[in-house]
């Protein structure tokens, strides 16, 4: 981590909390939450891809380890719906285990990891004001319901319904 800059040499920017640049590394920047630096250096975002630079910064979870969290549960949430998907259209089959048992329990491990997924997001935009990541931890979320929780309720609504 870089040293905590002298009071007399401190930016007015710096004041508040987010993503400032290392000026002993040209290139490099880290989060500052406006009183000690957070986190480890990355390269500064391009300004000429395809995202813009506040975009690329938000994506990244910076400090915000709920939101590091929320993001590698959404890679998990992602596979949680291939397996429900793959085992619902009955690609896949166990021997002497009904299909019915197979795809509610495949429903409930992808219903298990994304409420996971949409807890520590919750909690990554919490932090996010403090440690940033707020974009990240917004897309997990996102991800999360519709990928995760949603075919749990649809599978509900159906039960309701009276047929299976």
């Amino acid at each position: 981590m870089s040293p905590d800059p002298d009071p007399d040499d401190v930016d007015p920017d710096r004041a508040v909390a987010g993503w400032q640049p290392l000026l002993d590394r040209p290139g490099y920047e880290q989060w500052w939450d406006g009183a000690a630096w957070q986190g480890r250096p990355h390269l500064e975002p391009d300004p000429f891809s395809a995202f813009g630079p506040e975009l690329a910064r938000s994506l990244r979870p910076g400090p915000n380890r709920a939101a590091a969290l929320a993001r590698a549960g959404t890679g998990f949430t992602l596979l949680g719906f291939v397996l429900q998907t793959v085992v619902a259209t009955g690609a896949v089959s166990i021997p002497g285990l009904d299909p019915t048992v197979l795809t509610l329990t495949a429903l409930a491990l992808a219903a298990a990891v994304a409420l996971l997924t949409a807890l520590a997001a919750v909690l990554g935009l919490r932090a996010a004001p403090r440690l940033g990541g707020r974009a990240i931890a917004t897309l997990a979320l996102g991800v999360s319901i519709v990928l995760g929780l949603a075919p749990v309720l649809l599978l509900v609504a159906i039960g309701l319904a009276g047929g299976l």
